[in-house]
């Protein structure tokens, strides 16, 4: 069962990438920033990804839209593909929420997510998948009185409770990226709803088992089995620059990028995705360095834990108030990628990542080209979407790839339910396997092991909705 689908916020198109790879077909991506939708047409609508690209309405123009803007100006378009889709997928803007930043309460952008609902009322899809940062689950302070009260209303139950007033029922699960094929830690908060659900199907949405086996065909259809890490080198030892020549970087004049010799890991391969060994990808473009910025991170390297963030000791050697600087451990995932590419230090090189480094630790393949300019500043910062933006603000492919098995694999559950000859037929395992749970107990799987890694599971505050969509 083959799904259609539409991205809002769509970005650079991660999670649309994701989706298609996993067999789903693109009907629509709604994206703002001109750069991002730039990168997502360039790969996901002018080409096609396994013999699919999007089909895209006719009657809506092929270009960047706001999602307001889009709302009410092609409204009728819109509502015409009522029943015609099957997924609307996407990740409003996480800015406001994000636990790295500075948490706003009042951040406009924290209420997009309104019109991401009000397109779902409109097209009336079979299934919602929302992605945010973790800390769209997390209450802000209350700041109406002097107590250290918190609120416990957060932007995620909210959102859960207008989906069920659409007739929704929802889970909501906490992914790790490296979990799924990608050597990036990053952990993700998901809303996945379906429409008039069963309320077996919920249970089961949030099912250990379910979720450990529709894990392991993700993997193995990735060439990756259950106990597979993929560490950062195995990711973009390839693109170090080591005594290789350098050569003009053809998209930035006056920048060099080092001569491409091909891939030397199995994740590199996987990545080249059938281009030639020695073709370059883009976005290798090597950063100019002043003498004492190379000297820091050299500090960094000598007296830094490869892996970790650095130390406030060594923070204030190098005379630094930046506190998210990691030194990226060779042979264990990245932390999460970020928008900011000074972020970062090179595990082995004096310098931080390129875009493409960005890119490989997201999984994007090296055929999937990035436009626009490479980096931004200043005020810019709230209207420009450059290369590194787009690669920090994605959903990382893999990771899409699993979901689009996933609620392709809980439907088709869903349906099976909803169907009282396949609820009685002796064809129907898939489904009386998970029959046999009598009650609306619900495990919650840990989310941190005893290494303190980050681990998956249900998200307790958002699992109270789930219990209330079920009888007793």
């Amino acid at each position: 069962m083959k799904l259609t689908f539409i991205d809002l916020f769509a970005g650079c198109g991660g999670l649309s990438l994701g989706l298609m790879q996993a067999g789903h077909q693109g009907v629509l991506a709604v994206e703002k920033a001109a750069h991002a939708y730039a990168t997502l047409d360039a790969n996901l609508v002018a080409r096609s990804v396994d013999g699919r690209s999007f089909s895209w309405p006719q009657s809506i123009p092929r270009q960047a839209h706001d999602i307001a803007s889009l709302l009410k100006d092609h409204r009728e378009a819109i509502a015409s593909l009522n029943g015609k889709v099957d997924l609307v997928v996407g990740g409003p803007p996480c800015q406001g929420f994000s636990v790295y930043g500075k948490r706003k309460p009042n951040d406009f952008r924290n209420t997009l997510y309104r019109r991401y609902l009000d397109f779902v009322k409109i097209v009336n899809p079979r299934a919602v998948i929302l992605e945010n940062v973790e800390g769209i689950n997390m209450p802000f302070a209350d700041k109406r009185s002097n107590s250290p009260r918190r609120t416990v209303n957060t932007a995620a139950l909210r959102i859960q409770n207008q989906l069920k007033s659409l007739g929704y029922g929802s889970i909501a699960l906490r992914l790790c990226a490296s979990r799924y094929g990608a050597p990036q830690i990053r952990p993700r908060f998901f809303i996945v709803a379906i429409k008039n659900a069963d309320k077996r199907s919920l249970e089961i949405a949030v099912d250990d088992e379910f979720l450990e086996k529709i894990r392991s065909q993700h993997l193995q259809a990735i060439g990756l089995d259950l106990n597979t890490i993929v560490s950062t080198k195995d990711a973009i030892s390839d693109l170090e620059i080591n005594d290789r020549e350098r050569i003009s970087c053809p998209d930035s004049k006056g920048f060099e990028q080092a001569a491409y010799q091909g891939p030397k890991t199995a994740y590199q391969h996987a990545m080249r995705g059938g281009m030639e060994n020695i073709t370059p990808p883009n976005s290798i473009r090597l950063p100019k360095h002043a003498p004492t910025t190379i000297d820091k991170f050299r500090l960094i390297q000598k007296k830094g834990n490869p892996g970790h963030k650095i130390s406030s000791e060594l923070r204030a050697e190098l005379g630094t108030a930046k506190f998210r600087i990691h030194w990226l451990g060779a042979n264990r995932p990245a932390p999460t990628i970020t928008t900011l590419p000074d972020d970062f230090v090179h595990y082995s090189e004096p310098r931080i990542l390129t875009v493409r480094e960005c890119a490989r630790l997201q999984t994007f393949p090296d055929w999937f080209d990035f436009h626009g300019k490479y980096t931004t500043g200043g005020e810019l910062r709230k209207t420009d979407c450059p290369r590194y933006t787009q690669v920090g603000n994605a959903v990382p492919p893999r990771l899409a790839r699993f979901l689009g098995t996933y609620i392709q694999e809980l439907l088709a559950i869903d349906i099976a339910f909803k169907d009282e000859s396949l609820r009685t037929s002796s064809n129907s395992s898939k489904v009386a396997i998970f029959e046999q749970r009598a009650d609306c107990t619900m495990r919650t799987t840990a989310l941190t092991d005893q290494s303190g890694n980050v681990q998956d599971g249900p998200v307790d505050q958002a699992r109270v909705l789930v219990v209330d969509q079920c009888m007793a």
